[in-house]
């Protein structure tokens, strides 16, 4: 006998101001942590908490059902917004999920629409290399690597 699904998968884009971000916290604390040991340890959570607490970084939860699960936080992102001297721009510093087929060409899009309301002329992510096989499709050019070497 096969399994029927739950529900039909849809997924969408929640994004939590800072006045949600204490609520909200217990959903995504965890995968910060593990996105940030992936990151070179440039922050930890609570470092993240406190960016989005006071509006200097944005949060953006997706969230919902596929064949398997239910209202589930399947990814999330964090943004920030940086004035450069000719422009700003939204960088995503952390993005990390599971199941990235149900949301990365919405997550991309809402990121997008939120970055135009914002003012920025530019996208700026930080991501893994798995990211640059799939970028292309949403029009991304690779300008720079970034290397390390701890010392």
């Amino acid at each position: 006998m096969q399994k029927q699904p739950l529900t039909k998968a849809k997924v969408e884009i929640v994004e939590v101001g800072p006045e949600y971000i204490d609520k909200t916290w217990d959903l995504c604390e965890f995968m910060i942590t593990e996105a940030l040991k992936y990151s070179g340890d440039f922050a930890n959570a609570s470092h993240i908490k406190d960016l989005l607490k006071q509006d200097k970084a944005q949060l953006f939860l997706v969230v919902g059902s596929d064949e398997e699960e239910l209202h589930q936080v399947f990814a999330l992102m964090v943004t920030r917004i940086s004035e450069l001297p000719n422009f700003k721009q939204l960088e995503a510093i952390i993005c990390t999920g599971r199941k990235r087929h149900l949301w990365e060409d919405l997550l991309v899009s809402e990121v997008s629409k939120f970055a135009k309301l914002n003012n920025c002329k530019k996208l700026s992510f930080w991501c893994r290399p798995g990211w640059a096989k799939v970028s292309k499709k949403w029009g991304w050019k690779i300008r720079h690597i970034q290397m390390e070497k701890d010392l």
